[in-house]
C-alpha cells in the first residue's frame, strides 16, 4: 500500500485496535488487515415464503445476472451484480441481502420444520426471515426487539418477506415469561461491530477497548438469560460480528461456568473453513482471509 492508502485506513482503524490484533493474530496480521480493507462479494438468501430457489435462479438467469451457489445452504448465493438492491427480486422480498457470515448462525442452528424458535435480538430481521423459512407452517418464531426504531424495522422486514409464522414483540427478551421454553434460540448479541468494517469505513469510529469490555459485560448476562429459555435437549447459537475474545470465547466460558448443564457442540458448515479454537473448544472464529467474510464468531450450545 502507498502512504496515502495507509493514512486513509489508519483514520478508520484506531491505534488500540491495531496493537491488540497484531498481538492476537501474530504472523497472520498482515493478511487479516489486508482482507478487512477489501470489498466483499454481495450475497443473498432466497426467501422461500414467497418463491422457490429454482424460480429465483431462472428469473436471474433471464436477466443475465451472474450468481453462484454457496455450499453451506441451498438458499444461499453470491452475486457479482453491482447493485443487487436494485433487483426486482429484492424489492419484492423474494431475496434478502445478507452477509455470508451473518447467514451462518441460523444454518449452524439446524432448525427443523415444526420447531419453536426464539430470536432474542432480532432486528433488522434477516436471520428471522431465515428462521421463518426453515420452521415452515408447522413451526413458529418469537422475535423480540426493545428499541422502537429497530422494532419498526423488524416489523417492516417481516411484512416484506411474508413471515406469517413469526410473532414480534417490542420487549427486552429477558422479560419474556420464564415458563416459556424453546427448541432453538438465536442470540446474535449486540457487540462492538468490528466485523462491519468491510462494508462501512467508519464502523470503528467509536471503537475502544472500553467499549469492548462494556459489551462483554452485557453479553455475559444476555447469554445466561437466553440459555434459561431452552428446553432440555434444546440448542442455542450465540454469535457476534466481533473478533474480540472478550465478547466471544470469554462470554461462552462464563456461561459454562454458571450453567453445568451447558455444553458447546461441534459445528460443521459445508465449504466453510473452521479452525481449531484454542480458547474455547468447538467455538467457531471465522477469519476473513479464510472464507472471504467479515470477521465473525459463533458457538452452538446444547442444554443437557
Amino acid at each position: 500500500m502507498n502512504n496515502n492508502t495507509n493514512e486513509k485506513y489508519n483514520s478508520f482503524f484506531p491505534k488500540e485496535f491495531i496493537v491488540k490484533y497484531k498481538q492476537l493474530l501474530g504472523d497472520e496480521w498482515n493478511e487479516f488487515f489486508h482482507t478487512i480493507q477489501q470489498e466483499k462479494a454481495s450475497t443473498f438468501w432466497v426467501n422461500t415464503n414467497k418463491i422457490t430457489v429454482e424460480e429465483v435462479k431462472q428469473s436471474l438467469h433471464q436477466k443475465g445476472v451472474e450468481f453462484d451457489s454457496l455450499s453451506f445452504h441451498p438458499q444461499a448465493f453470491s452475486t457479482t451484480h453491482p447493485k443487487p438492491s436494485n433487483l426486482k427480486e429484492y424489492e419484492e422480498g423474494k431475496i434478502s441481502l445478507q452477509e455470508k457470515a451473518s447467514m451462518l448462525p441460523v444454518v449452524a442452528l439446524d432448525v427443523k420444520q415444526g420447531d419453536l424458535v426464539f430470536d432474542t435480538c432480532a432486528s433488522p430481521g434477516m436471520k428471522t426471515t431465515q428462521l421463518s423459512n426453515l420452521v415452515g407452517e408447522g413451526g413458529s418464531v418469537l422475535a423480540t426487539e426493545l428499541n422502537d426504531k429497530r422494532f419498526e424495522l423488524l416489523n417492516n422486514i417481516m411484512k416484506k418477506h411474508e413471515c406469517k409464522n413469526v410473532t414480534t414483540k417490542r420487549i427486552d427478551f429477558r422479560n419474556i415469561k420464564k415458563n416459556k421454553k424453546f427448541d432453538k434460540i438465536i442470540l446474535d448479541a449486540p457487540c462492538s461491530s468490528e466485523g462491519l468494517v468491510r462494508k462501512q469505513y467508519d464502523a470503528l469510529k467509536n471503537w475502544s477497548l472500553r467499549l469492548v469490555r462494556q459489551k462483554a459485560a452485557n453479553q455475559k448476562n444476555l447469554i445466561t438469560r437466553a440459555f434459561d429459555y431452552l428446553k432440555e435437549g434444546g440448542e442455542m447459537v450465540y454469535s457476534t460480528c466481533s473478533f474480540a475474545p472478550e465478547e466471544n470465547e470469554e462470554v461462552v466460558l462464563e456461561l459454562l461456568k454458571k450453567k453445568t448443564n451447558a455444553e458447546v457442540v461441534p459445528v460443521k458448515l459445508e465449504g466453510i473453513k473452521i479452525r481449531k479454537n484454542e480458547l474455547c473448544e468447538n467455538c467457531v472464529r471465522l477469519y476473513p482471509q479464510d472464507n472471504d467474510t467479515q470477521q465473525f464468531f459463533l458457538a452452538k450450545i446444547r442444554k443437557k
